[in-house]
């Protein structure tokens, strides 16, 4: 009988050496999960947070545009400029928003205004009112703002 030693039995031995290390590794991918999943969980609230911070202001922006319009007509008042923002918003789902009109000679009375005066409507609501969210990281209290300038005709 030779004296030589098996190659699959070389090659077994191996193996059995390379699984051991993994056995007394078990938790290190839960550990590994809580530190690596907590960042990218904290990144996509934060995203999702922003999105949603970036899509109201931009229904605040189209709310200032209706008032706008519904105010460069002459004689509209101030009360029905904001009643035209506050339908808007409504119409999508936001109440409770401040509405704010200005002329270009720095007074509030949108009807003294006369004929190539500038009407600015700025309307703005708290980010935690609108938020999706149970609570809030990021946006926590900002103001979110939309504002629109037009002529009057």
């Amino acid at each position: 009988m030779s004296n030589t030693t098996d190659p699959l039995d070389v090659r077994s031995a191996r193996k059995w050496r390379s699984r051991q290390p993994t056995q007394n590794r078990r938790g290190t991918t839960a550990v590994e999960f809580a530190f690596v999943g907590s960042i990218v969980f904290l990144m996509f609230f934060g995203i999702l947070e922003l999105g949603r911070a970036l899509m109201v202001t931009h229904l605040l922006t189209n709310a200032a545009r209706a008032g706008c319009r519904a105010g460069v007509i002459e004689g509209t008042s101030t009360a029905s400029i904001k009643t035209a923002v506050n339908q808007a918003l409504t119409g999508v789902g936001i109440s409770g928003d401040t509405v704010t009109v200005q002329v270009n000679d720095g007074s509030t009375d949108a009807s003294a205004s006369k004929a190539g005066d500038e009407i600015t409507v700025v309307a703005s609501i708290s980010a935690s009112s609108v938020s999706w969210l149970p609570f809030q990281k990021f946006m926590s209290g900002k103001t979110l703002t939309g504002q629109y300038t037009l002529q009057r005709e």
